[in-house]
């Protein structure tokens, strides 16, 4: 899905997110890790999570993108009663971080994104400090 910007003298741009005229004659090639690797780092803000942990697939077309995130839940620790108590429901917050998402692709892409879709593949509790 390698995105084309293309220049003033060319009609017709290839499929994937971003493709817009431009002003200046030439063209630009955006290759798909660009696209994965940004959407990555977004979704991974979104959640609260490491990039590393953050699986992206996107399909596009002449119009449209399509975003399928699979990463894990950040829970409280089970032990931490009021963080418990002020969470928000997984699926509330699932559905919080998919509109995010959406409008933040969305301007990051420069085209519509129709889809994104969120997997959450487990859940990762904050690390516990050491005491000396």
């Amino acid at each position: 899905m390698t995105t084309a910007l293309t220049g003033a003298a060319t009609t017709a741009a290839p499929a994937g997110p971003g493709t817009t005229a431009s002003p200046a004659n030439g063209r630009i090639d955006v290759a798909d890790r660009v696209y994965r690797k940004a959407a990555e780092q977004a979704a991974a803000e979104a959640i609260g999570i490491d990039r590393a942990d953050v699986k992206i697939d996107i399909t596009g077309s002449r119009d449209t993108v399509i975003v399928r995130v699979s990463a894990p839940f950040p829970i409280p620790r089970l032990d931490d009663t009021p963080a418990i108590s002020t969470t928000v429901p997984v699926l509330e917050a699932a559905r919080g971080i998919q509109a995010d998402l959406h409008t933040r692709l969305t301007r990051l892409f420069g085209t519509e994104v129709s889809r994104v879709d969120i997997t959450l593949t487990g859940a990762t509790t904050p690390k516990r400090k050491r005491v000396r």
